[in-house]
């Protein structure tokens, strides 16, 4: 590490297809976890450059700042928690506990709390940034549990475990987790047709009501800790449709995987109004009446975007017709195959920027 060295980082979001909720402690540690998520072609963005004489921390598409001179000035605490988190893990583990001056500048494609992952793909991002620009190795495992500990037990923000592994390994994956601290990573192998056909068929549409993600974890947590067995069953439901769904997709059976997304997201749904309220519900039940092959809530639900899988005949006239009525967002999806990613570029003092570089 030198004077003005930048390090531009990023992570991928992701979209959860089957499994979401069943991560979630302390139904994974209870009764294990299965989960297929796909990291997809918008990302969380990094830059950290050195210099100067004190930590600045700037989110630019909130504005907030964080500045300190020493590490006492820490506070772990508001919207940029994890930015701060993930600088203070690095100090204390890879840094001796010397203060670091730098700069370091966030932001996002998709604001966040859309349901895709972004503030774990966010906190992913920065200790790849971090470990190249302290030199620390560093591997998908790696990322995913160092991030996995800095949000869950030094932030207690609540949440599941896909996310990190998600931003960590990149690509369409099958995650086994026997608890939150023991997995299984399957990449899932599609045909060029298959893979094809699901990205031309999939459709993100921003509900544009502002999603609150601990609501609906809480409410899903709660019903497991008071053994609530109508709800517990559901996500027993999710669990043991995911191995099913898999073998779906490697057989090149779209019209099966549909049928059985559709069944876990009824499952999903049936968990309570903090994961499709009321508010979100009729978009949700317009595009499927608009004949969507399939659909659900992004992330934990109550809000952010949602996932569609629309006919390719039918698409264009059911995207027109939702922009119509709802005038809303719709974002076609690529998948992508890569984790969160990091680069060392020629800086000076004079050359910050948020562009970023050419990626690999």
């Amino acid at each position: 590490m030198t004077e003005n060295d930048m390090i531009q980082c990023r992570a991928p979001l992701r979209i959860g297809l089957a499994g979401g909720g069943t991560d979630i402690p302390p139904y994974v540690d209870l009764y294990g976890s299965e989960v297929i998520n796909c990291t997809i072609n918008l990302y969380v963005y990094g830059q950290i450059v050195t210099g100067g004489n004190e930590l600045t921390i700037h989110c630019c598409d909130s504005e907030e700042r964080f500045n300190a001179k020493d590490l006492s000035q820490l506070s772990l605490q508001g919207p940029l928690a994890i930015q701060q988190a993930v600088y203070l893990y690095f100090v204390e583990n890879h840094h001796q506990g010397r203060f670091i001056p730098c700069s370091i500048d966030t932001w996002s494609e998709v604001g966040f709390g859309s349901g895709l992952g972004a503030s774990s793909a966010l906190t992913v991002a920065l200790i790849k940034g971090f470990c190249e620009l302290l030199n620390v190795p560093t591997n998908p495992q790696m990322l995913a549990r160092v991030a996995y500990d800095i949000e869950r037990t030094k932030l207690k923000l609540k949440g599941g475990l896909q996310d990190q592994y998600a931003a960590a390994f990149g690509g369409l994956n099958h995650f086994s987790f026997l608890s939150q601290h023991d997995n299984k990573v399957t990449p899932l192998s599609l045909s060029q047709s298959t893979r094809q056909t699901l990205e031309s068929q999939i459709v993100l549409i921003n509900s544009q009501v502002l999603r609150s993600p601990g609501e609906a974890i809480e409410a899903q947590s709660l019903q497991i800790k008071q053994c609530n067995a109508l709800r517990l069953n559901y996500l027993h439901n999710i669990r043991t449709s995911v191995i099913p769904m898999a073998q779906a997709l490697l057989d090149a059976d779209i019209e099966q995987f549909w049928s059985l997304f559709n069944i876990a997201s009824e499952q999903k749904h049936q968990l309570g109004e903090a994961v499709l309220p009321s508010k979100v519900a009729h978009l949700f039940e317009f595009v499927i009446k608009q004949g969507a092959l399939a659909g659900k809530v992004c992330g934990a639900g109550g809000g952010g975007f949602m996932l569609f899988a629309l006919p390719n005949k039918t698409a264009n006239q059911i995207k027109a017709n939702i922009i119509r009525t709802f005038n809303t967002n719709i974002v076609q999806i690529e998948f992508v195959d890569h984790g969160a990613q990091a680069i060392r570029v020629q800086s000076n003092a004079d050359s910050k920027t948020q562009e970023s570089c050419i990626w690999m």
